[in-house]
């Protein structure tokens, strides 16, 4: 999101991707985060950043260029605030979500919202905090897996989109397994439960204006 030029900043940015991706279209963009890099956590344009980046991606929606729009790291009062602009209505909110950060208000927001929820750190970067956490080892030893493939499958069960990456081949193999494995409602209840509403990774969107 530029603060200069938000809307020609987003169309910028969006025929850049097509060229350098060699398409005519992209099935989905997201704003990346609720403020520009440049503006402060209180600054008050951003919320006019946020309405121009947005109706500028709802035009090149229109225009054939990208399939979907999306948000990443919203709040609910910044969906909220789309409805004042928008009829359309984001396809995925793309959020830090695992057993320490559970998320489980905007979660359920977007469910009625029939919004997409994607979550992004879903292993938290391998934090000690999380990862020793005996009820998921303990997890992992009984389906002989990994904690990772634990974490993953826990957001996979409940109808969360991961987006792990890797550049082991061993790992991707670990990953698309994972999606075979289906926890137990008690299992993914008592997961849930080690939430601390922590986050592990430096996005503060709720702390945007």
């Amino acid at each position: 999101m530029s603060a200069d030029d938000p809307a020609g900043g987003a169309r910028a940015y969006v025929m850049e991707s097509l060229e350098r991706l060699r398409t005519s279209y992209i099935n989905m963009m997201l704003i990346h985060y609720p403020k520009s890099e440049r503006c402060d956590e209180k600054d008050e344009r951003n919320k006019l950043h946020r309405k121009l980046s947005y109706l500028e991606l709802e035009k090149l929606k229109h225009e054939g260029k990208i399939r979907s729009v999306g948000v990443s790291n919203y709040e609910i009062r910044h969906i909220e605030e789309i409805k004042e602009y928008s009829k359309m209505i984001p396809c995925a909110n793309q959020i830090e979500i695992h057993p320490h950060f559970t998320r489980e208000d905007i979660r359920q927001y977007c469910k009625k919202e029939g919004i997409f929820v994607q979550a992004f750190a879903s292993l938290a970067r391998m934090a000690p905090q999380l990862v020793q956490e005996p009820l998921l080892i303990g997890t992992a030893k009984k389906y002989s897996t990994s904690v990772a493939s634990i974490l993953l499958a826990w957001a996979h069960c409940q109808g969360i989109g991961v987006i792990p990456r890797s550049r082991s081949e061993t790992n991707l193999r670990a990953n698309i397994e994972m999606t075979k494995l289906v926890l137990t409602e008690e299992e993914i209840e008592s997961i849930s439960k080690l939430n601390l509403n922590k986050n592990y990774i430096r996005c503060y969107g709720w702390r945007v204006t």
